[in-house]
C-alpha cells in the first residue's frame, strides 16, 4: 500500500514537471516576445532602448513574453527563465531584471538579482506592475506598457549602477534607497514618540489620535505601531515582484 502510494506520488511530480512548458535557449536580444503581442519596429525599439541601457549601467532588463503558463506558477516560471538565460550573469551576483508576461494567464512578474534588489525592491516592482503594466494592458497596450514599465525601471537604476569596476554597485547622483527607508523608519520613531504625550502618573486617561478616549493610564503609554501602506489595483492582471 505504501509502495503504491509513493509511486503514485512520483508519477504526479513528474507529470507536472513535464507539462510545464520548456524554457527556450537563451538570446542575444533583450525583448523575446514569443505572446507576439508586440509588433517587429516596437520590438526593435524597446530591444535598442534596453541594449543602451545595459551598455550605459550594466545592468541587464530582459522583457519575456510567452502566451500561457500551462498551469504552472509564475513566479517559478520566470525564477526558471533568469536562473536558465543568467540574466545580468548568476542571480547570487546579478543586477539583471526579468520581466514575465503570460498573456492569456493575465499574469505579470519582475524578477530581480540579488544586485538588483537595491534600486528595485518588491514594493516598487509591484506599484510599476499595478500603476503601469495592468492598466495598459486591460486597455491592450502592451508596448506602451512595457516602454513606460522598463523606463520606470532604468531610472531607478541609473541612480545606483555604473559600467565601471566590471558593474559592481557604486553610488551615483542621488539618495541611496537604503537612506531614504533609514529616513522613514527615522520619522516614523518620532512622530509616535511624540503623539505618545508626556507619561504623568497622575493622569487617569485621555484622548488618541484617533478620538477615542481611554481610562487606563498604562494603555495610554503603550507605544503605537505603525501600519503598511497598500498601493490598491483592480481586477484582471495579478502581479508579483522582486526576487
Amino acid at each position: 500500500m505504501l509502495r503504491t502510494f509513493f509511486f503514485s506520488f512520483f508519477l504526479a511530480l513528474a507529470t507536472l514537471s513535464y507539462a510545464q512548458p520548456a524554457i527556450p535557449a537563451p538570446t542575444n536580444v533583450l525583448v523575446n516576445d514569443y505572446a507576439d503581442i508586440l509588433s517587429r519596429q516596437e520590438k526593435l525599439q524597446l530591444d535598442q532602448k534596453l541594449s543602451a541601457y545595459a551598455r550605459e549601467t550594466s545592468t541587464q532588463i530582459v522583457v519575456f513574453t510567452e502566451p500561457s503558463l500551462e498551469g504552472g506558477d509564475e513566479y517559478d516560471r520566470a525564477l526558471r527563465i533568469f536562473e536558465a538565460w543568467k540574466i545580468g550573469g548568476s542571480r547570487e551576483k546579478s543586477n539583471g531584471v526579468l520581466l514575465y508576461i503570460a498573456q492569456q494567464d493575465r499574469k505579470i512578474y519582475i524578477m530581480t538579482g540579488y544586485g538588483a534588489e537595491g534600486f528595485l525592491p518588491d514594493a516598487m516592482a509591484k506599484r510599476i506592475i499595478d500603476n503601469i503594466l495592468r492598466p495598459a494592458f486591460r486597455q491592450g497596450a502592451y508596448y506602451q506598457g512595457i516602454d513606460q514599465a522598463t523606463n520606470a525601471i532604468m531610472e531607478l537604476g541609473r541612480g545606483e549602477y555604473t559600467n565601471e569596476d566590471g558593474g559592481q554597485r557604486k553610488a551615483k547622483g542621488g539618495i541611496p534607497a537604503i537612506m531614504v527607508i533609514a529616513l522613514i523608519i527615522f520619522l516614523i520613531v518620532v512622530f509616535s514618540n511624540m503623539g505618545q504625550g508626556g507619561d504623568d502618573d497622575d493622569d487617569d486617561g485621555g484622548y488618541y489620535r484617533d478620538g477615542r478616549y481611554d481610562m487606563d493610564p498604562n494603555r495610554r503609554r503603550r507605544r503605537r505601531s505603525g501600519g503598511w501602506i497598500f498601493f490598491p489595483g483592480g481586477g484582471g492582471w495579478t502581479s508579483g515582484g522582486g526576487g
